[in-house]
């Protein structure tokens, strides 16, 4: 069998007794080169405080160290003497214990694929020792977090873990924000023998995770919904939904419903024949998500454009965006349920345009769609009002969701009911304010702020 050391994440480790003994003690360093290339400074404080030191650790080398510092203020009594030694004592039992960074674990286990904002997320990982040697104190834990993420601290640890067997250990994590996200390598490590440093034996990376909008479920939506001409029809998607116009007789395929066979014809032609049908006349809806944050010029256009677009200043107006996806979100899941053909619109830098079948596409593929778009800082209503120029006059009901009310905006709305179009407009502001009303018959016009729609609001 050979002595060679192990290596992590395909990152050989020299020869040589020195070389080893440096290479264990900076494993978990070479194992995560990659970060020290996009952020030195936050990648080498990250291995050198925040992940090697429990939280006991800090409180104890702190301790020492403001002890040592004060002790160093006389010379009439070498009180520091006392201190500095307690911090030697420290730094040799944590470099004794780094020998355990010669050994290494496999992790196996994923998080889920697609999550829901605010909700705790458990991962199910399971650590095995691959060494002739039982292991002490083993945790499991994943450090550095996106920003809108958080923790949930309640590390579990197995006090001894036999050579060959497996523990298996949850981590629970809560995301804050909707999108897609790839969290930080899930880390195995050792605390042993004070649960003052940490000695990583192994890591996994992680897949992307689809963190989906939340939402509170609406009763019902009071728009005037009615029929409307399709030119060539509609395949039929359900059951649920109008007569059909029959259009003829064809000759029987597998997959046809034995409810359209036509009896007499297939007894004429000595061959099963099924009625065709063809639907021209059914719902439609269209649903419009803004995602369009204006800057205040007050505020923001005397500033360099290069500072304009600070993550501070892109902050402004997310949470009435997010109440929007939330509540759009919520009319999709009414509209789901019923015999409606859905198109959802999300006005952004970029139109996302999405189309659902009647009480046959579920609500996570509209969730897919709405957990990735992004905040968007130039007006898209030129666009967006080109594109739905030719969906318009097949589409009986429009819901808009805005984060404002301007010229582009009503000229949107003003298009939409030239077309005969019935509409429901919902804006979302900051605070609540009155908003003018169109001077004609077939749109409604609501005002709600982020709170009420985290809130819920039962119906619109």
């Amino acid at each position: 069998m050979s002595d060679r050391p192990p290596t992590v994440a395909n990152v050989p480790v020299p020869r040589g007794r020195l070389a080893r003994l440096v290479s264990g003690f900076l494993r978990p360093m070479i194992a995560d080169r990659a970060m020290f290339r996009e952020r030195p400074f936050p990648g080498m404080l990250f291995f050198i405080w925040t992940y090697p030191f429990t939280q006991p650790g800090k409180v104890v080398m702190l301790a020492l160290s403001v002890s040592a510092l004060a002790g160093a203020i006389t010379d009439d009594m070498p009180i520091y003497q006392i201190p500095v030694t307690l911090a030697v004592l420290v730094m040799v039992a944590s470099a004794c214990g780094s020998v355990l960074r010669w050994l290494s674990v496999s992790i196996s286990g994923e998080w889920p694929d697609r999550v829901t904002a605010g909700q705790t997320v458990r991962g199910d990982f399971t650590v095995t020792n691959n060494n002739r040697w039982p292991l002490l104190d083993v945790s499991l834990a994943v450090f550095k977090l996106p920003t809108t993420w958080e923790a949930l601290r309640e590390e579990r640890m197995v006090p001894t873990l036999p050579a060959g067997e497996s523990a298996k250990l949850p981590i629970r994590v809560i995301p804050r924000r909707r999108g897609r996200y790839v969290l930080p390598s899930v880390r195995a490590f050792s605390t042993f023998p004070f649960n003052l440093f940490r000695n990583q034996l192994g890591r996994k990376e992680s897949r992307p995770i689809l963190v989906l909008p939340r939402f509170e479920p609406l009763q019902r939506i009071n728009v005037d919904i009615g029929q409307r001409y399709q030119p060539g029809g509609v395949a039929l998607m359900s059951q649920i939904g109008e007569s059909p116009e029959y259009i003829g007789n064809r000759e029987y395929m597998p997959g046809d419903s034995p409810r359209h066979i036509d009896f007499k014809s297939w007894a004429r032609l000595a061959k099963p024949v099924v009625r065709e049908f063809h639907e021209e006349y059914f719902h439609r809806l269209g649903l419009v998500l803004d995602t369009f944050l204006s800057r205040d010029w007050r505020s923001l256009n005397w500033l360099p454009a290069e500072m304009r677009n600070h993550p501070w200043l892109r902050q402004h107006g997310e949470r009435e965006l997010e109440a929007a996806v939330s509540l759009t979100a919520s009319v999709a899941e009414v509209f789901a349920r019923g015999e409606y053909l859905l198109d959802v619109f999300a006005a952004g830098s970029e139109l996302h345009i999405f189309r659902t079948g009647r009480s046959t596409t579920p609500i996570d593929a509209v969730l897919d769609i709405l957990a990735e778009v992004p905040s968007c800082r130039s007006n898209p209503f030129q666009m967006l009002t080109a594109a739905l120029a030719t969906e318009l006059p097949h589409i009986s009901a429009l819901v808009c969701v805005f984060l404002g009310w301007d010229e582009s905006r009503q000229r949107l709305v003003q298009s939409a009911l030239d077309n005969g179009c019935r509409v429901k407009v919902i804006v979302i502001q900051s605070r609540s304010a009155p908003l003018p009303q169109l001077d004609r018959a077939g749109v409604q016009v609501l005002c709600f702020t982020a709170e009420q729609i985290e809130a819920g609001i039962g119906e619109l």
